[in-house]
């Protein structure tokens, strides 16, 4: 019972620290997408053991009789601590979403709105797999459901804040899986556990880290110790994009230039943009100001994938018309 509320006062005491779904906020959900249909879903999930929600958005022209053997570029979002996957939808995301459609930064695609839990960190914890919920489960669920591209490089993973560390940590371990990473006000801290502040060492006691923390988990859960340690083979393909705030209230932007730098010692491509002045999460205009980078970021892979793929199509089709041709 004591340890029980060791651990909930621990998470109460840092409720604050990461982005909070408080009362009274403006929802933004647009009234109608030009481009796309949302739907909140369910389906069960052995990893975790229940049923889980989802948010998925499909083109509308998604039913159409000539697109029905098209299959499409994907992309999964994790969502913040105390959020779900409402959140995207309610607070703008959509509406940038929508619009990079429009502009011409993203081509028509599944966008997917993932549930990871209140504050789990998407971390593999006892019986409950948040990671291989998103890794293995939802990413099945979709490919087998609707016309999702399972190539590596037609598929994408993003995420915010609590998000933005599983959404690195997840395209870090299972470079197979996905071709891009975009992450925004991503909680990413330094390598050794001993210099956090005391009240950050509470919340990963919290979360199931120990107290002191147990520093084999946190390096393989922290996103600066994977970059630092991960085979180069398994970063140099991989598209990798961040951006944090300069006046993150949670000095989040400090593990990410760590994360920069490891990055850019390893000799691992990859774009970083400090925002001066930017906040954290969905305030100070996040949802206006960063979602545009990081659709162009992860569009432009698509887009490159599905013309080297109509240029293979094209030079098989030559050759075999070639074959057939009159000697």
């Amino acid at each position: 019972m004591r340890a029980i509320l060791l651990s909930s006062i621990a998470l109460l005491t840092f409720a604050a620290l990461l982005p909070a779904q408080r009362g009274g906020r403006r929802n933004q959900a647009p009234k109608e997408m030009k481009n796309f249909t949302f739907e909140d879903e369910r389906f069960v999930s052995k990893s975790v053991g229940k049923k889980m929600p989802f948010g998925i958005y499909l083109p509308k022209d998604y039913d159409e009789e000539a697109n029905q053997g098209k299959k499409l570029p994907v992309i999964i979002w994790l969502h913040g601590m105390w959020e779900d996957h409402l959140r995207f939808h309610r607070r703008g995301g959509a509406i940038e979403l929508d619009k990079a459609v429009t502009d011409g930064k993203l081509p028509p695609c599944i966008f997917v709105t993932a549930n990871g839990g209140r504050s789990s960190m998407y971390m593999n914890r006892g019986k409950e797999k948040w990671e291989d919920l998103i890794s293995k489960d939802l990413l099945a669920h979709v490919s087998k459901n609707y016309r999702a591209s399972k190539s590596r490089n037609q598929r994408a993973i993003m995420g915010i804040s609590m998000g933005g560390m599983g959404a690195l940590r997840i395209a870090f371990t299972h470079p197979g899986l996905f071709g891009a990473v975009g992450a925004h006000s991503s909680a990413v801290f330094a390598e050794d556990p001993d210099t956090l502040p005391t009240r950050l060492k509470r919340f990963a006691a919290g979360l199931g880290f120990g107290d002191p923390i147990d520093k084999e988990s946190w390096e393989k859960t922290n996103p600066v110790c994977i970059a630092n340690k991960a085979p180069l083979a398994d970063l140099k393909d991989l598209l990798i994009y961040f951006d944090a705030g300069s006046k993150d209230r949670y000095q989040f932007h400090e593990g990410n230039k760590l994360l920069h730098n490891c990055l850019k010692q390893r000799q691992i491509k990859h774009t970083w943009r400090l925002i001066d002045g930017g906040g954290h999460s969905w305030g100070n205009r996040f949802q206006h100001e960063t979602l545009p980078h990081s659709f162009a970021f992860v569009g432009e892979m698509f887009r490159k994938a599905a013309a080297g793929k109509k240029a293979a199509g094209n030079k098989e089709e030559k050759e075999e018309s070639d074959k057939k041709a009159p000697k």
